[in-house]
């Protein structure tokens, strides 16, 4: 199918729809615009503004803040990590079992449930409308382009929430009436996400650049342009493009292109991203890009985000954040041995599994890349001013497990204890019995850099090659986040198309761990079937008895590399299973393949 086809379709829906939907019965069907009428709602700007916040004010995930959900960071659902809970009905356990039939319907994976979707298709029906009826909107142009530049921009985020989790989808331009024929066809992923990147390119004729710290939680041109990078970048890989009944068009390019309008348009405007800071864990600096409140250091760098504060005791802190033993709290996100490894050698910048890095089996935590002390918790690594102690077995005692990794006398983890040897750190505060300020990014400016690293290598064959529109090379941009980390440029024997693929995909899982990114990109790469991107390894450590040998074992442990689980990842669970009534209301709207 050719480009102009996709616009095609998605005109003759439009059309469809608004000829099936009239303005005084919609909004009598939806909830969000209860106990108003039309006049009240679109002819009052106060009215009209507070009905397109709810965008904002009412996020379709909460992410971290969401309590007691998903006991676990959602990387837990990829190779990065695996939560600690045993319940049989925890996100992660059914989804490392394969089981996703049991997620659609599972109250606690907001990521992906039932819940999620229809809230999805809500925040499309709010957009379609306040863009609709902007006709009536009695106020002035600013805030008219407020509105506008914010319904386009969520109407292009939430079609890439539903292309990335659940795939290619019918794209509404009106508010579907509740008496619409519904049996709309799909769209593919590809024709979708381009859709998209068109609202975006809408939104940022109407968003301002830089907006005042009181609005944080609005959307900016320079967030509309990055998320135009992102979906560009979906568009152009290896899911979508080859899709059955994609266009199969080659966006690398035009994914290029894009991520470099946004780091231009960012750059030019005063964003940047936070320095490391003094400290070898970035406790000094990088830690306010995720945690505390000060504004001034993450506001350049968080170009799209949230912030929330979250209590000592409360169950967001204690259930997905805080693992037991030393730290109190109840249930730990456990670190896949995989993960780990790819944090390089800082003062070689090279992978642990190279020759030459200077890595040591039995010193494996000495001289890692940064981002590792930040990330990761480890055996005898000190947090709060407290030392972990994770290891399993004594010599000369058997398995006996310790304060931060109790194990049964068969040397099963006890619940809520790591199986790996180790704790996610990443979205831990520094201060003990101190509530959580904490700023999730949808998407950052370092984000932007390696989007346009991995594009660029794709489409100019190699990452030390320029082109003239562009301000870097696909190197330049990914050595500029390795550099705020404390990190060497990427080794020269690496500057060929396909091994810098590698490093930049290794880079993007380093930088973005638990930020949610992985099952995305595993799933966009076609990769998540593979062993090394599938299974979880655990890091056997072994507490020796005094006489051991300290020339081969300088730290008084013993570590040893063990496979501990393989999981369940097949084709089929490239996209998750679709709302089943919904693939119910005709032969067009198909459920995705394998379910």
């Amino acid at each position: 199918m050719k480009r102009k086809n996709i616009y095609r379709i998605a005109t003759l829906v439009a059309v469809f729809v608004s000829l099936s939907a009239c303005s005084s019965d919609y909004l009598d069907k939806m909830q969000e615009s209860e106990g108003y009428d039309f006049d009240k709602v679109f002819k009052d700007s106060t009215n009209y503004y507070n009905y397109c916040n709810y965008l904002v004010v009412n996020p379709f995930m909460l992410h971290l803040q969401n309590g007691v959900k998903p006991l676990g960071n959602w990387d837990d659902m990829s190779d990065n990590s695996i939560s600690t809970p045993l319940f049989t009905t925890v996100p992660s356990q059914q989804a490392q079992r394969g089981d996703f039939y049991a997620l659609r319907t599972n109250g606690d994976a907001d990521n992906c449930n039932n819940r999620c979707w229809e809230q999805l298709w809500k925040n499309i029906r709010i957009t379609n409308t306040g863009i609709r009826n902007i006709e009536y909107y009695p106020g002035g142009e600013t805030g008219r382009n407020k509105i506008l530049g914010m319904c386009y921009f969520y109407r292009a985020f939430t079609y890439m929430e539903l292309a990335r989790r659940w795939g290619g989808m019918p794209y509404l331009y009106e508010p579907l009436d509740a008496s619409a024929e519904m049996d709309i066809p799909r769209l593919s992923m590809q024709e979708t996400y381009l859709l998209a990147a068109q609202d975006c390119d809408s939104a940022a004729m109407y968003l301002e650049n830089v907006i005042p710290v009181t609005e944080f939680q609005f959307p900016t041109r320079i967030a509309a342009l990055a998320i135009k990078s992102r979906i560009l970048l979906y568009a152009a890989s290896d899911q979508a493009r080859t899709e059955p009944g994609s266009p199969g068009e080659n966006l690398w390019e035009e994914a290029a292109l894009a991520a470099d309008e946004a780091l231009k348009a960012a750059e030019n405007n005063g964003y940047h991203l936070v320095e490391w800071g003094a400290s070898l864990n970035g406790d000094d600096g990088y830690y306010y890009l995720f945690k505390d409140n000060q504004y001034e250091t993450y506001i350049p760098e968080v170009l799209f985000g949230r912030r929330a504060q979250i209590a000592w005791g409360a169950d967001a802190y204690i259930q997905t954040i805080r693992p037991p033993g030393t730290l109190a709290g109840r249930y730990g996100v456990a670190v896949n041995q995989l993960l780990v490894d790819c944090f390089e050698m800082q003062e070689t910048g090279l992978p642990v599994n190279d020759l030459s890095s200077g890595y040591a089996e039995q010193n494996p935590y000495v001289g890692r890349d940064p981002r590792f002390y930040f990330n990761v918790l480890y055996n005898n690594s000190t947090v709060m001013t407290r030392t972990m102690e994770i290891w399993q077995e004594e010599e000369g005692k058997g398995v006996t497990g310790s304060t931060d990794c109790r194990v049964t006398a068969q040397g099963i983890p006890d619940q809520g204890y790591t199986s790996t040897g180790y704790y996610m750190k990443k979205w831990m505060g520094k201060t003990w019995n101190v509530a959580l300020s904490q700023t999730w990014s949808y998407i950052r400016l370092a984000e932007v850099y390696l989007n346009f690293a991995e594009a660029a290598n794709e489409a100019w064959g190699s990452p030390t090659a320029k082109d003239n529109r562009c301000k870097y090379s696909a190197v330049e941009a990914c050595n500029i986040v390795r550099a705020r980390a404390q990190m060497p440029d990427v080794a020269s024997k690496f500057l060929n198309q396909n091994d810098f693929r590698e490093r930049v995909r290794n880079e993007r899982r380093v930088e973005f761990c638990f930020e949610e990114h992985r099952l995305f990109d595993l799933r966009r790469w076609l990769i998540g079937t593979q062993s090394e991107n599938r299974d979880i390894w655990r890091m056997r450590i072994t507490k020796l008895a005094p006489g051991y040998n300290a020339a081969l074992y300088p730290t008084g442990f013993s570590y040893e590399k063990q496979l501990y689980l393989r999981r369940v990842f097949e084709n089929r669970h490239n996209l998750f299973i679709i709302k089943l009534d919904d693939t119910r209301l005709g032969p067009n709207f198909k459920q995705n393949p394998g379910w």
